[in-house]
């Protein structure tokens, strides 16, 4: 019994659903005050495991557990929490394109 739950623990372990997502913060005015409240925003978000906010490059890159949250939800909580308008920089936008429009497909 004990060797089936050990097992299982690790075969959750190796196939956790860890992902890293990048976000442009825009609206940081201060180095100092304005990636602080970024990673406070985040503060006690369940599958957020790291943030770092750089200043420089107006970025937030996230590694989080993608099983529990998504990219999306994670966005609008920094934009929620801060008033930033955040983007995430990994998901790739569609094309619309004329004749899609037109007959009505996506």
């Amino acid at each position: 019994m004990k060797i089936i739950i050990l097992s299982v623990m690790v075969l959750g372990l190796l196939f956790s659903g860890e992902s890293m997502a990048t976000y442009r913060v825009d609206g940081m005015m201060c180095a100092l005050n304005c990636p602080k409240k970024v990673n406070e925003s985040l503060n006690g978000l369940y599958g957020v495991k790291s943030c770092k906010v750089d200043f420089e490059s107006k970025t937030a890159t996230m590694v989080y557990n993608d099983e529990k949250i998504d990219a999306d939800k994670i966005a609008r909580t920094i934009a929620r929490g801060t008033y930033f308008k955040v983007k995430n920089l990994n998901k790739k936008e569609c094309p619309i394109y004329f004749w899609s429009v037109l007959f009505g497909k996506s």
